[in-house]
């Protein structure tokens, strides 16, 4: 799309590009700006953006822009990233300038889309700003009296239809779609071991700013569960185990607490330990999890996590030795599992 098809954002961008030495680089930006002659500095496109987040709480973004020149003016490539997703702009302007305040816009609405969109689409196009982008532009008539230069109709401009340059959707696209994340992890948990049992564990995740669903697998190392009033008698168990999670996040710049909830359905694994014929028998595992935690995002394809998981087990098997005909172990109601784990990001 071409920026010459909206005047007023061209002025609202040319406005508010301007130099502001010394002003600190926004902590929540990264962003890659060429140096093309004819075109703002870096520095004053994050200027611009802090400035239009002021007062915001803006999450992390990330943003890569490459411009041309050419006969008929500059043309901007911007791919930006956020948590939500990524998108990808292709702007056209006789005027960098112009180029370089949309710039400014689209990462301020990225990082914090609702103050941002209402600050940006309620401030009026300043005069001489909105005279300087229309005078190389050609018109079919003489120019219009001064108090007509605010309502001047597009159509003599605009190759495209004004409404491809709205600000406030430039952002929702990607709120919609999920990230992708693959993460491993390693826990040690009671239940249904009596005793604290290692086990590695590999998920799937579809993520979004406030909510993550997990698919995982895990797998546990044999346990033993010895009979109280048997001596040298006992059962070993190995759980093998798939669970659905649903996750609530509250995310505050690169940490995000989170409250799961589940399924956990699997097999578990029991053989007999000291007896004359040790026999081997399998069984339905079925158990609801609830786990807090918490996950650090250093870097936008790769977090950090742990959580303290409770189970409550649906399936209390019960095993007896059937030379003595006694109770070696009953699984008990719920258990606790320490964890954590590093995951890959997808955007």
């Amino acid at each position: 799309m071409s920026i010459r098809t909206c005047p007023w954002l061209v002025a609202l961008c040319v406005s508010l590009l301007g130099p502001r030495k010394g002003a600190a680089a926004p902590s929540w930006l990264e962003l890659r700006w060429p140096e093309v002659a004819g075109c703002p500095t870096r520095e004053e496109v994050e200027a611009t953006a802090l400035r239009l987040t002021a007062g915001e709480s803006p999450q992390p973004v990330t943003a890569e822009a490459s411009v041309t020149a050419d006969a008929g003016g500059y043309t901007l490539d911007l791919r930006v990233r956020d948590s939500g997703g990524a998108q990808q702009r292709t702007l056209q302007s006789p005027h960098c300038e112009a180029l370089a305040g949309a710039t400014a816009v689209i990462v301020a609405v990225a990082a914090a889309p609702i103050g941002v969109s209402a600050r940006v689409t309620a401030a009026p196009p300043p005069r001489d700003a909105l005279e300087v982008d229309l005078a190389p532009l050609p018109v079919a008539k003489p120019p219009a009296p001064a108090t007509e230069l605010a309502p001047a109709p597009a159509t003599e401009l605009a190759p495209a239809p004004a409404t491809e340059l709205a600000p406030a959707p430039l952002a929702s696209p990607s709120r919609r779609r999920p990230g992708l994340a693959i993460g491993f992890g390693a826990a040690a948990g009671i239940g249904p071991t009596p005793r604290f049992t290692a086990g590695l564990s590999g998920n799937v995740s579809l993520l979004w700013r406030r909510v993550r669903l997990d698919l995982r697998g895990s797998g546990w190392f044999p346990g033993l569960a010895r009979a109280s009033d048997l001596p040298g008698i006992g059962v070993r168990l190995q759980l093998a185990a798939g669970a659905v999670r649903g996750c609530p996040r509250l995310v505050r710049r690169t940490v995000a607490l989170e409250l799961c909830a589940g399924l956990e359905l699997g097999a578990l694994l029991a053989e007999g330990a000291g007896l004359q014929q040790n026999d081997r028998s399998r069984g339905l595992w079925a158990a609801g999890l609830l786990a807090p935690g918490v996950r650090w995002q250093p870097l936008r394809w790769l977090s950090l996590g742990v959580e303290v998981e409770g189970l409550v087990a649906f399936t209390r098997r019960r095993y007896r030795a059937s030379d003595a005909d006694a109770l070696v172990y009953t699984v008990p109601p719920v258990g606790v599992r320490l964890g954590g784990g590093l995951a890959v990001h997808f955007f």
